[in-house]
């Protein structure tokens, strides 16, 4: 196994909790040395917790030349900030989704990572669904004819147990629904089709920044030749949650309930045949254990990053452009309240 992964962990909010310190308190070759939070309380609760002999402090700076490694699960306006200063310590990092909150910022994170030798690694957990594989493999084996695009909604009533409440601000967040979740759906789309030629976009956002719902008609250019298709995000309403590829033979559907799945559906006649791809003896670890241990043997040089900054830097790219150049989701019941003059009827 090599020598264990000394690891510190920043932001010890839920994220943390549920996803990132689980996975890292059961990994055979991590050694959680920090727990790092301006509530000490907060972090020490968790130490105890999970069992953890570590040490706990408000701030990351003494310990950079002191471990290997880091995640890096702070509000989204401190990664690239913390993420450049624990890459010029040399330490590999692990950073939660979005790499940064603009492209300029994570094209510098991904530069100095080069720069110092060391692995700039983002939180795209949903890449280590069985999904993500499964679907590449439908998609070249052709089953599904010449594709026709895809839908992919996924949204619901905004539940999230946030410490910190950064969520809700522009200049903690750099924006809402899209680049909260979206950047997930966006990650894996991109993977699978190729760069994106082409984006409409539209949001909800009034003036806070802060999108609750947006739509976005996409065009890819990549492998599989032009290929449209429409996002759907919403932290207010529940939508279908799921991906739909629709074909010339067949469609495919990656639901959200069972992502590791890939459900293909084809007319015969009159009767509508389904079956169900797996992929055999995929390890029943979470998400967030599976890009650990990605991470961790990318740094032992066994395997190469499942998702890295470069990676993560066309999604910040295209998110950037989408907020530059939005427009609002029509809301005539709104906008016919107002009158000619502003005033509201």
């Amino acid at each position: 196994m090599g020598e264990e992964i000394r690891l510190a962990i920043l932001g010890c909010g839920e994220i943390t909790r549920i996803g990132h310190l689980p996975a890292a308190a059961t990994h055979p070759g991590v050694r959680v040395l920090w727990l790092i939070d301006a509530d000490v309380n907060r972090a020490r609760r968790l130490a105890e917790q999970f069992h953890l002999d570590c040490q706990i402090a408000p701030d990351y700076k003494p310990l950079l030349h002191q471990v290997d490694a880091l995640i890096n699960a702070l509000p989204n306006s401190l990664h690239a900030p913390v993420n450049l200063e624990a890459l010029n310590a040399s330490a590999h990092v692990l950073c939660e989704k979005p790499l940064s909150t603009t492209t300029a910022d994570a094209r510098a994170c991904c530069e100095r990572a080069e720069e110092k030798g060391a692995l700039l690694a983002v939180g795209m957990n949903r890449r280590f669904v069985a999904s993500h594989t499964l679907l590449p493999i439908v998609l070249h084996e052709g089953s599904l004819g010449e594709l026709l695009g895809y839908d992919w909604s996924y949204g619901g009533v905004f539940d999230w147990r946030s410490a910190s409440g950064f969520y809700f601000s522009r200049t903690l967040a750099g924006g809402g629904a899209l680049i909260d979740f979206g950047v997930h759906l966006l990650d894996s789309l991109i993977d699978w089709f190729g760069p994106v030629a082409h984006v409409d976009y539209h949001d909800d956002d009034w003036g806070s920044g802060i999108e609750a719902n947006a739509i976005l008609e996409l065009q890819h250019s990549g492998q599989n030749g032009p290929v449209k298709g429409q996002v759907r995000v919403s932290r207010t309403y529940p939508l279908r949650n799921r991906l739909l590829i629709r074909g010339t033979k067949a469609q495919a559907e990656i639901p959200a309930d069972d992502p590791d799945t890939v459900v293909i559906r084809r007319q015969v006649g009159q009767w509508e045949l389904s079956e169900t791809f797996r992929l055999p003896n995929f390890p029943g670890t979470t998400t967030f254990y599976k890009q650990l241990d990605n991470f961790v043997e990318s740094i032992r040089g066994n395997q190469k990053l499942e998702s890295n900054g470069w990676q993560a830097l066309r999604v910040i790219e295209l998110i950037e452009h989408c907020y530059a150049n939005r427009r609002r989701i029509p809301e005539p019941w709104s906008e016919g309240a107002l009158a000619s003059d502003g005033a509201v009827r």
